[in-house]
C-alpha cells in the first residue's frame, strides 16, 4: 500500500487539533471530547516516521513544557495516594498534552490556514454552546439564577473561564478574518459575552477584561515603552483595587458583595498543608485536591498555582511559571503574527483566571488546553528563528 504523503498527515494533525478544542464546547463529556487527543500523538509519530517534522529548533517554551510534563509525571511516585491506575492516567495525559503542543506547532508551521480554521470552528462551536446554555437557563432556571452551562461545562466557574477563551477567539476572528466571518464572529462574540455575564463569575469577568485588554491593545502592535505600558495597565488596576480594599472601610464588601467564597480560608489551609508537607517537591500529582476548612470540605484549592505548588512543590510552581513566562516572552516578540496576538490574549486571561480558580494542571482536554497549552504550542513556532519565509508573517 502506498504510504500517505506528509501533507496529508499534516492536514490530519490540524483537523485533530481543531476537533479537540471545539469538542470542549459541543460534546457532553470530557472523555468524549478527549477522543481526538488520543489520535494526535499517533498522527504526530506517523508524520515523523515518513519525514522530518518541519518545526524550528527547540525553543525555551518547548524545553520547559517537556521539563514540566516530565517532572509532574514523575511526582506520582512520591504521591501519598499512589495507585497504578492514577500513575497510568497521569503519564497518558502528559503524552496527550505533549502531542497536542507538537500538533499545534506542526499545524501552525505547515499552514497558516490551520489556525485560521481553528479560530473559526471554536467560535462557531462556542457560540452554539453559549446559545444553548442561555436557552436552557431561561427554560430551567438554576437555584441561584447563574448560568452553569451544559455538558462538561455544567459549572458556573468552569463555564465562565471556558467561554472567556472562546470570547477571545471570536474577537480574533472579528478583527482579522474575511468579511463574512468577521460579521458572524460579531454575533458569536455577543452570544458568548452574554453567557459569561450570565454565569455571575467575578473571576470570569476579570479574566475576560484582561484578555480583551491585551487582545485589543496588541492589535495596535505597540513597541518599546508603549508595549510595556499596555501590558502593565491591568497590573496597575489590580494595585489600585488592592489599595481601595485596604484603605476604604468596607472596600472588600463593595468590590465583592458575595464575599470571597471562602477562598481566604481555603488558601490559608492549603498553604499550611504545603508548608507542613514537602515544600520543595510537593506531595505528588496523585495527592487529593480536597480541602477541609472548619469541618467543611471543598473539592479543590481554587487556585491552579497553589494546587501546583502543593502537588509539585516549589520546583513544580517554578516550572509552571516558566512555561507561562517563556510563552509570553516568545509571543510578545512576534506581534506581527495573528497567532501570536491571539496566544498572548489567551495566556493573559488564563494566567489571571487561574489565580482564583482551577486545580488540575495535568488534565484531559479542557480550558487549560485553550489558555496554556495552545499558546505554548503557538509560541514554539513563532519563537523559532528558523521560521519558513512563507510563514514569517501572517496577514492581519
Amino acid at each position: 500500500m502506498r504510504p500517505m504523503e506528509p501533507v496529508t498527515i499534516d492536514r490530519i494533525v490540524a483537523a485533530l487539533v481543531i476537533a479537540a478544542l471545539a469538542s470542549v464546547y459541543v460534546l457532553p463529556s470530557q472523555s468524549a471530547a478527549s477522543f481526538p487527543t488520543y489520535l494526535l500523538p499517533i498522527a504526530v509519530v506517523a508524520r515523523y516516521a515518513i519525514g522530518p517534522l518541519p518545526t524550528a529548533r527547540m525553543t525555551p517554551v518547548a524545553i520547559v513544557v517537556v521539563l514540566l510534563l516530565a517532572y509532574f509525571s514523575s511526582s506520582v511516585w512520591w504521591s501519598s495516594e499512589f495507585t497504578w491506575r492514577g500513575a497510568f492516567s497521569t503519564y497518558s495525559r502528559c503524552v496527550l498534552i505533549a502531542g497536542f503542543c507538537l500538533g499545534v506547532a506542526l499545524s501552525a508551521r505547515t499552514s497558516d490556514a490551520a489556525l485560521t480554521w481553528l479560530a473559526r470552528v471554536v467560535t462557531v462551536g462556542a457560540a452554539l454552546a453559549a446559545g444553548a446554555a442561555l436557552i436552557d437557563l431561561r427554560l430551567h432556571p438554576t437555584w441561584d439564577g447563574r448560568l452553569a452551562g451544559l455538558g462538561q461545562l455544567h459549572n458556573s466557574v468552569v463555564a465562565a473561564l471556558t467561554f472567556v477563551a472562546a470570547l477571545l477567539v471570536a474577537l480574533d476572528v472579528a478583527l482579522n478574518d474575511a468579511k463574512a466571518w468577521r460579521i458572524g464572529a460579531v454575533f458569536a462574540f455577543v452570544a458568548i459575552a452574554w453567557a459569561i455575564a450570565a454565569t455571575g463569575s467575578r473571576n470570569g469577568y476579570v479574566s475576560a477584561a484582561v484578555g480583551l485588554w491585551v487582545a485589543l491593545s496588541m492589535a495596535l502592535r505597540p513597541t518599546g515603552a508603549r508595549l510595556a505600558l499596555w501590558l502593565a495597565a491591568p497590573l496597575l488596576v489590580a494595585i489600585a483595587g488592592i489599595a481601595f480594599v485596604v484603605l476604604e472601610p468596607g472596600g472588600l464588601a463593595q468590590l465583592f458583595p458575595r464575599g470571597d467564597s471562602f477562598r481566604g480560608a481555603i488558601w490559608g489551609a492549603e498553604w499550611q498543608r504545603y508548608v507542613d508537607g514537602n515544600p520543595w517537591f510537593g506531595l505528588g500529582t496523585l495527592t487529593s485536591d480536597r480541602v477541609v476548612v472548619d469541618g467543611r470540605a471543598f473539592a479543590h484549592p481554587h487556585s491552579l498555582y497553589l494546587a501546583s505548588a502543593l502537588q509539585g512543590g516549589l520546583v513544580g510552581l517554578v516550572l509552571l511559571l516558566s512555561v507561562l513566562g517563556c510563552t509570553v516572552w516568545e509571543l510578545v516578540g512576534r506581534l506581527d503574527r495573528r497567532s501570536a496576538r491571539l496566544g498572548l490574549s489567551l495566556v493573559a486571561a488564563g494566567a489571571v483566571g487561574y489565580l482564583f480558580d482551577g486545580w488540575e494542571l495535568i488534565d484531559k482536554v479542557s480550558v487549560s488546553w485553550l489558555v496554556i497549552w495552545l499558546p505554548a504550542g503557538i509560541a514554539c513556532v513563532v519563537g523559532g528563528r528558523g521560521v519558513d519565509a512563507a510563514h514569517a508573517a501572517e496577514p492581519g
